[in-house]
């Protein structure tokens, strides 16, 4: 079949990852880049370059990619959509709830796909759990635990936007806890009661730099997280805990290299009378390659006309009305 033909909108750290894997996968063939910082327009390598991204709008696309500041990302997704093309954007989808519910309201009258990049749940670690957690092997969850941790808000090119509310529409919670609020979701969700501390206490900033929240499901789970800006030393960690064992997510692979070596460990709870007998693996993970499966993930649902069961508008819709939660009830 033909190589779809794709832009890129927005070209910062994400952009220039997503597009390094673009370029390596034979469903593409990138013929537009925009991005404001470009100092003029020009082509190089069969490839125009635009300052201003509505001229994309008028190319002959199959797909485009959004990897845009939060309120940003939503105004351009749409007009992709109106134009019905096929839409892959960054998370989050929006700075709130109402961000993401007037993208759905454009793509229920589009022929385009529109997916979310909660890269996360491409993980090995992610993945590898979630087959135990559908096997039933280690039974029902009883509870989740998470914290995901780094040292700072601003940390990519300096650009200080995702420390100003009406550019991010939230701190950290909203810009890295929301992925450990996805796989929460994607393991056990939807959650419906919810307490919560949120704080800008140290950062100084107005969005929140540490939140911690407690949630619990109509199947009685209970699930927690930490989401901070002020872990220094940077970590992930999500322990699911089930009726006949347990698993452990630590580090992630990143960029950064700073969350330390990816593994699961696996342990399996023997009862005898008053003693539990434990066996237990870890599970490392040397390579990651979620972005590569992410991006080949999107070409199939576009050229075979697949329907998005990984990051689709729901669960994009869903992971924002937990963030939103989480807000509203610390006062």
């Amino acid at each position: 079949m033909k190589k779809l033909k794709t832009a890129i909108v927005g070209l910062g750290v994400v952009g220039r990852l997503r597009k390094d894997w673009i370029e390596k996968n034979n469903n593409y063939k990138i013929i537009a880049i925009s991005d404001t910082r470009f100092k003029n327009d020009f082509k190089k390598k069969d490839i125009f370059y635009y300052q201003d991204f509505k001229k994309i709008l008028s190319l002959n696309l199959d797909c485009v990619f959004v990897t845009l500041p939060n309120y940003l990302a939503p105004i351009v997704t749409r007009k992709f959509l109106k134009k019905n093309i096929s839409v892959f954007c960054e998370k989050p989808p929006g700075r709130n709830v109402t961000d993401i519910k007037n993208v759905i309201k454009v793509e229920k009258k589009s022929l385009g796909k529109l997916k979310y990049g909660f890269n996360h749940r491409y993980h090995g670690s992610v993945k590898l759990a979630k087959k135990y957690i559908q096997s039933s092997e280690l039974g029902k969850i009883l509870n989740i635990r998470g914290l995901y941790g780094k040292s700072k808000i601003i940390s990519y090119e300096k650009s200080d936007w995702r420390s100003k509310k009406k550019f991010a529409g939230g701190g950290i919670l909203l810009d890295q806890g929301i992925h450990m609020l996805d796989l929460i979701n994607f393991f056990s969700g939807p959650f419906t009661v919810y307490k919560s501390l949120v704080s800008y206490n140290f950062w100084k900033y107005d969005v929140e730099d540490d939140v911690f929240a407690i949630m619990r499901n109509k199947k009685n789970v209970m699930a927690s997280i930490h989401s901070t800006a002020i872990q220094w030393q940077h970590r992930f960690r999500l322990e699911i805990n089930l009726e006949k064992g347990s698993l452990e997510l630590n580090g992630i692979l990143s960029g950064s290299k700073s969350y330390g070596r990816e593994s699961i460990s696996i342990s399996k709870v023997k009862t005898k009378k008053y003693k539990n007998k434990i066996e237990r693996k870890v599970i490392y993970f040397k390579k990651d390659y979620s972005w590569k499966e992410e991006i080949s993930d999107f070409a199939n649902i576009i050229k075979y006309n697949k329907k998005i069961y990984s990051g689709n508008s729901n669960e994009a819709l869903e992971v924002m009305k937990m963030v939103g939660r989480i807000y509203k009830n610390d006062k």
